[in-house]
């Protein structure tokens, strides 16, 4: 995973915001791998994400707010960065967000997008992950959460050509892992899968969402589970 980063290590990020911060992973890669970085503001819309993240992160040049991502408090050209991680998908209006994170960024300034995809060759294991997500995603469209299935690699590509950036450059990767079938990365993942049968017998079409847990938790202690491909893209505004 650092190796992938190596682009990063060069950056002085300067005003840093990670939109869709969530927990915070992705401030921990900015933490880990800018060249310097002079202020982090992290924004997401999850009232519980924003109060974990603002427990996780007491640096005084590190924020978290709660914000709309289709309406920034913020003026324009305020950051020298702007990254996005593993959020695409949950976006019903990705156009309008993604023209508020580009209203905001400065001219030259660069952004940072990393997102999963779900097609090319991936292994059983990276296609647990991605069956698993896609089976979130339809549960959290029933219960009225936004949340699309995995984009496919060219449909990312398209996305990012679409913000017309220079410079840009752009890295595939995965995180490879000695043993899929590692029961400390499974036996959380096989307690979220069962809570979410649970869960999903309340909903239209139960019976078949069961069915697909089932086949889910069988393939996470007969196959294991990888994280699917990302891309990590990085271009500037001109």
């Amino acid at each position: 995973m650092q190796d992938v980063f190596k682009l990063l290590k060069h950056i002085d990020g300067g005003k840093v915001l990670d939109a869709a911060c969530g927990k915070g992973d992705f401030i921990n890669v900015i933490k880990q791998n800018f060249k310097s970085y002079e202020q982090i503001i992290g924004v997401d819309s999850s009232e519980i994400c924003v109060k974990q993240a603002q427990n996780l992160f007491p640096e005084n040049n590190i924020e978290i707010y709660r914000m709309d991502l289709e309406q920034l408090d913020f003026a324009d050209n305020y950051f020298d960065t702007v990254c996005i991680s593993n959020s695409l998908h949950h976006l019903e209006n990705k156009e309008r967000v993604l023209h508020e994170l580009m209203r905001v960024l400065k001219s030259g300034g660069l952004f940072v997008i990393q997102e999963m995809y779900s097609d090319g060759k991936q292994n059983q294991a990276q296609q647990t992950h991605i069956l698993m997500h896609h089976w979130f995603a339809e549960i959290d469209t029933l219960n009225n959460h936004y949340h699309r299935p995995t984009y496919t690699r060219q449909e990312l590509i398209d996305l990012f050509d679409s913000l017309e950036l220079d410079n840009t450059h752009l890295e595939d990767y995965y995180i490879p892992v000695d043993n899929p079938a590692d029961p400390k990365v499974i036996n959380p993942l096989l307690h979220n899968v069962k809570d979410r049968i649970k869960k999903c017998q309340s909903l239209p079409s139960s019976e078949s969402l069961c069915e697909e847990g089932q086949k889910i938790l069988e393939r996470l202690t007969t196959i294991g589970y990888m994280s699917a491909s990302k891309l990590l893209f990085t271009g500037r505004k001109k």
